[in-house]
């Protein structure tokens, strides 16, 4: 998949989201939440440590990416990825 196939994939599933009501994450009933960082979840020959991520932390650091975009990195694709499946599950539940 292309960066961006994947671009439009996610203007698609935006678009599905607000259709559905969702116009913000909703961290009011929840931030902590379980991870596999990098490379474990992607190694099934042995069993993953998970760590302790906070929605409120990432939601935060976003902030701060926006007034500050050259403080990129690749935690923030991880951080996105947790605000991701938080919108699923606002959708889902």
């Amino acid at each position: 998949m292309t960066l961006e196939q994947l671009e439009r994939s996610l203007a698609l599933l935006f678009e599905h989201a607000r259709s559905g009501g969702v116009v913000q994450v909703d961290l009011e009933k929840r931030d902590y939440y379980w991870n596999v960082p990098s490379p474990e979840w992607v190694d099934m020959t042995g069993q993953p440590e998970v760590v302790v991520g906070s929605l409120h932390d990432d939601a935060a650091e976003l902030e701060k990416l926006l007034e500050a975009p050259e403080r990129a990195s690749v935690v923030d694709l991880d951080r996105v990825a947790a605000m991701l499946r938080a919108i699923s599950d606002q959708i889902a539940f």
